[in-house]
C-alpha cells in the first residue's frame, strides 16, 4: 500500500541571507527543477553538495547538478514509486528503496544500477550507508532491518525485534558502530552493527516514531 503524502513533482533549490539575529532579509533566491511525472518521495544532496538526487513515484530516480540547476542522469529500472535515496560518504554510489520491495545500487558517474538486493518483502521506505561506506541498512513494510555490504553487494544480516513495521528511518552512529530505527510500534531500538544484536528499547512515545537522528557527536538521538 502507497503511503499518503501531499507530495510535488517540482523541485525548488531555496537561498535565503540570514541576518545576525536569525531573520531572513525578506527574499529567497531559488531555482526550480523540473522533469519529474509524479511525486517526489526523497532528496539527497551529494557529500561535496554538487549534486542532488531526487526519488519519485514515477519510478525513476533524476541526479541534478546544483550549480547548474541541469539534470545529469535518469535512472531507471525501479518498477514501482521510489520512497528513499541515499549517497555513499565518498559520493560514487548512490543506493535507492522501492515499493517494488527492492534496493537498487547506481554508480553516479555513468548513472547505471550496479546492483539490485532482493530480500525484503514489501516496500523498502528507508536506506542509509555506514559513515564508512561499507555497509547499507534498509527498512520498509515490515518489523525487520536489513543489513548489506556494499563492496561484495549482498546481504549480511538482519535486526529483528521490532513489533510494528520500521517504515520510516534508520541511521548510523557518526562512529558507525550503533544503528537506531524507529518504528509503528512506537518505539526507537539500538543495534550493535558488528554482533548485530539490539543494544537497547527506547521507550515513550504513544505512537509511529517516523524520524531518528543522532547528534554530531553521537551521545544522543533526538526523535
Amino acid at each position: 500500500m502507497k503511503r499518503l503524502h501531499f507530495l510535488i513533482s517540482t523541485l525548488f533549490l531555496v537561498t535565503t541571507p540570514f541576518l545576525q539575529n536569525g531573520f531572513a532579509q525578506g527574499y529567497v533566491r531559488y531555482k526550480m527543477l523540473t522533469g519529474h511525472t509524479a511525486a517526489v518521495g526523497s532528496l539527497a544532496f551529494s557529500p561535496d553538495g554538487k549534486a542532488i538526487a531526487s526519488g519519485s513515484w514515477d519510478n525513476t530516480i533524476r541526479l541534478w547538478d546544483v550549480a547548474t540547476s541541469r539534470p545529469l542522469h535518469t535512472l531507471r529500472g525501479h518498477t514501482d514509486s521510489i520512497y528513499s535515496v541515499s549517497f555513499s560518504p565518498d559520493g560514487q554510489t548512490l543506493a535507492s528503496g522501492s515499493q517494488d520491495n527492492t534496493v537498487r545500487l547506481w554508480d553516479v558517474r555513468t548513472g547505471d544500477v550496479v546492483r539490485t538486493l532482493r530480500g525484503h518483502t514489501d516496500s523498502v521506505y528507508s536506506v542509509s550507508f555506514s559513515p564508512d561506506g561499507q555497509t547499507l541498512a534498509s527498512v520498509g513494510n515490515h518489523d525487520i532491518v536489513r543489513l548489506w555490504d556494499v563492496a561484495i553487494r549482498t546481504a549480511i544480516g538482519t535486526l529483528e525485534g521490532h513489533t510494528g513495521y520500521v517504515g520510516s528511518v534508520v541511521v548510523f552512529s557518526p562512529d558507525g558502530k550503533t544503528i537506531a530505527s524507529g518504528s509503528h510500534g512506537n518505539t526507537v531500538r539500538l543495534w550493535d552493527v558488528a554482533t548485530q544484536t539490539e543494544i537497547g528499547v527506547l521507550e515513550g512515545h504513544t505512537s509511529a516514531v517516523n524520524s531518528v537522528s543522532f547528534q554530531s557527536c553521537g551521545s544522543s538521538i533526538p526523535v
